[in-house]
């Protein structure tokens, strides 16, 4: 109703105000250059408005010409788009589904109706990795890092194919520069850390751990763990040309991750190498009282050999006040034994037996009827019964599920410090492939 009003306003303005030229009757005389012209106003009012009408028509021509080819290239631009956006959703499709081929032939339609366009990139990069050109999605990806949208996606891609290669030393340049960018990033700590763990740079693993719990990456359990053993590793390797400096770095180690049974047995072995055996002796008492352990056994019969001890009367002592415990009663038992104590061994060790005893016992009775009795076929029926006895504690890794009878920081499923003594999981027991953990996780 508006519209219809509004035009029937322009209408009658025009209605009016042409019978009001109409109107215009007198006449009007004017020469040029000796030419008189003689007409009515309203006739001279119509020949202006023409015109200014003609003068109009040719400027709307004149800028329609002129605006074609933009307005064409606009059109052109917006068709370009709406098929590079087809092409985009296309190279999504194609590479959820691992179609390397037609991701390839959609991200070159993003380069054609898109110029300029990081996509293109990024999903050409990915179309070389997936048809497994490794050497072209290197290109894309050196290419990324010319623009700050894509850089962090161009260094990720730098430092995957360094870590198919092995190239761990350019593979570290690539990881911290992005852990610079953006450390909170949560694969790529993780990934910083399993290359040091497997070029055994603990040096520059302790540093980025420092910066990580700076920033609030890392727990404060989980940064002096790490660097605890960071330092027993740098103090094995120095042991053979500073013991001053390797037991300075084991002190650290120690108060770091108090009665950690690795740190405090090498700790407490090159203390007595070094004869601080009074300091090496609380060392081990001291663990003993709150994680009681058989690989502590041979630190303390070194000890005793050391100081020319009584060893029955030294582990007595040692378990004075968790004797009841497994692993105590072990100690006593061997103790006995080396001590050729034969009966009292045999007394013991009685608490621990079963029906189904695992191997330690079988050993240690094996010895216990040998030294009795010199009996081998008596002595040699729990050798027979170790091998269908119970499963005993070993280290475990919680990752893997991976057992092994020595601890090491790496475990034998490359991970790091996650060796826990505890009982073997049965299902992995008997595997002979693993596969190693992928570097990156969450790549």
């Amino acid at each position: 109703m508006k519209i219809f009003l509004k035009y029937l306003i322009q209408l009658t303005f025009l209605l009016v105000a042409f019978l009001w030229i109409i109107s215009l009757n007198q006449k009007i005389d004017f020469s040029w250059d000796g030419i008189v012209f003689t007409g009515t106003a309203s006739t001279i009012l119509f020949a202006i408005i023409l015109v200014i009408f003609l003068i109009l028509i040719i400027q709307r021509v004149y800028l329609y010409i002129r605006h074609s080819p933009k307005r064409i290239k606009n059109n052109l631009e917006i068709r370009n788009y709406k098929k590079g956006i087809s092409a985009i959703v296309k190279s999504f499709t194609a590479m959820f589904n691992n179609d390397a081929k037609e991701l390839l032939i959609q991200s070159n339609k993003i380069e054609n109706y898109l110029k300029d366009n990081p996509i293109s990139l990024i999903l050409k990069a990915e179309a070389a990795r997936k048809a497994k050109k490794f050497d072209l999605a290197e290109q894309h990806y050196n290419k990324m890092l010319l623009d700050s949208n894509t850089k962090t996606l161009g260094l990720r891609g730098l430092l995957e194919q360094n870590l198919k290669k092995q190239d761990y030393h350019h593979a570290l340049i690539y990881a911290e520069e992005i852990y610079n960018i953006n450390s909170k990033l949560d694969w790529i700590y993780r990934t910083i850390i399993q290359i040091l763990i497997r070029t055994k740079n603990w040096q520059k693993f302790i540093e980025i751990n420092k910066d990580a719990y700076g920033k609030k990456i890392i727990s404060k359990k989980e940064y002096f763990n790490s660097i605890s053993i960071a330092k027993y590793e740098i103090a094995l390797i120095k042991e053979s040309f500073s013991r001053h400096e390797s037991l300075k770095l084991l002190n650290e180690a120690n108060s770091e991750r108090p009665n950690f049974l690795p740190i405090v047995k090498k700790f407490a072995n090159l203390l007595i190498n070094n004869n601080q055996t009074l300091k090496a002796k609380k060392l081990l008492f001291k663990c003993w009282l709150t994680n009681p352990h058989q690989m502590l056994l041979e630190e303390i019969m070194f000890l005793v050999k050391k100081e020319d001890g009584n060893l029955i009367n030294i582990v007595s002592k040692l378990i004075k006040n968790n004797s009841e415990n497994y692993d105590s009663i072990v100690a006593l038992t061997k103790a006995n034994i080396f001590s050729n104590n034969w009966a009292r061994a045999r007394e013991v060790i009685k608490p621990i037996l079963s029906s189904k005893p695992n191997r330690t016992i079988c050993e240690l009775m094996y010895e216990i009827e040998m030294g009795l009795s010199n009996n081998a076929q008596k002595a040699n029926s729990w050798k027979s019964r170790a091998l269908l006895g119970d499963a005993e504690k070993t280290w475990v890794c919680k990752h893997s599920g991976l057992s092994q009878d020595e601890w090491s920081s790496i475990s034998q499923g490359e991970h790091f410090d996650s060796l826990e003594w505890t009982w073997p999981d049965s299902t992995v027991l008997n595997r002979s492939n693993y596969l190693i953990p992928n570097i990156t996780e969450s790549v």
